[in-house]
């Protein structure tokens, strides 16, 4: 079977913009005899009976032309790209005995294939693998948070990028530090008024400098339909929903703000201003273009 879709990943590192790793989908596999030739022009041959497996990513998506005979890892596995690279897929030789199946995540580089492996088999250097996200990839901006200042802090990171009709969607447990965060955001706006949890009012706007500051918190209403009764002006406004999947569908992009607390925290985990780590992972969310994610980054990447 083949995925008409498949999965094209990409982790960015928040502080440095670099991609610290990309992964792929395995999208089909199939059994071919000895002397298949394999992608454009047929430069490889199969030398036995073997299983070749199609990857969907490829040069448009950041994997360099060259890294024919550059290395891969699927499960606990290390494979080989053969043939060709072509712009939407590679493909690799999972031997004859191979029971991978379709469906299956590919490693490019990552936290058990380092990137300077395929570099060095690519010919190229480390920094135009780790500085190109395609426009095809889905791209997620890894931050490690260790301090509430740290996440007050990450919320003036977005001010610069948001204009009216902008949304940022903050989804985590309670003393994740999503209000901690829109607090930081709202300063760096010029937020007029104090930005608190509006959990008890739900919505509440702060004039700013440019747009409004419209936040929300959608944690006891839970259905769009009690959503769109509050007639909410998101085209007009600059958007923080906390708990705000329910408002996704009334918005045409938004950047996907996920924050984890550490497993085992020690401090109370209802407690938004606790110092204990924090995981955010940002993402773009509807029709909202990777290079304005990307450039929540140190990097810019863009």
């Amino acid at each position: 079977m083949t995925s008409t879709h498949p999965r094209r990943n990409a982790q960015v590192d928040f502080e440095t913009g670099r991609i610290t790793s990309l992964v792929g989908e395995l999208v089909s596999v199939k059994p071919v005899p000895a002397g298949q030739a394999v992608s454009y022009g047929g430069e490889y041959v199969t030398d036995c009976d073997t299983v070749l497996g199609l990857v969907g990513m490829g040069y448009a998506d950041g994997i360099p032309r060259s890294a024919t005979g550059a290395s891969v890892m699927i499960g606990c596995d290390v494979f080989t790209i053969c043939g060709r690279v072509a712009m939407d897929q590679v493909v690799v030789d999972l031997g004859p005995e191979s029971a991978v199946p379709a469906g299956s995540q590919v490693e490019f580089w990552g936290e058990r294939m380092p990137v300077a492996t395929l570099a060095e088999k690519a010919g190229v250097p480390e920094v135009a693998l780790t500085s190109y996200v395609g426009p095809r990839v889905e791209a997620e901006i890894v931050a490690r948070i260790e301090t509430s200042e740290d996440m007050e802090a990450l919320g003036p990171r977005f001010a610069s990028e948001l204009r009216a009709g902008d949304a940022v969607v903050l989804t985590g447990e309670l003393g994740a530090g999503k209000t901690t965060f829109t607090r930081g955001l709202g300063a760096a706006l010029g937020a007029r008024g104090t930005v608190q949890s509006p959990t008890f009012v739900i919505a509440r706007t702060h004039q700013t400098d440019s747009a409004p500051l419209l936040h929300v918190d959608a944690y006891r209403l839970g259905e769009e339909g009690l959503i769109d009764d509050l007639d909410l002006d998101l085209a007009g406004s600059i958007t923080v929903a906390e708990w705000g999947a329910p408002l996704t569908h009334a918005m045409p992009h938004w950047f996907d703000v996920s924050i984890e607390r550490a497993s085992g925290a020690s401090a109370d985990p209802l407690d938004d201003e606790a110092d204990d780590p924090r995981t955010v992972r940002i993402r773009a969310g509807g029709s909202l273009p990777v290079q304005r994610l990307l450039r929540l980054t140190d990097g810019g990447n863009s």
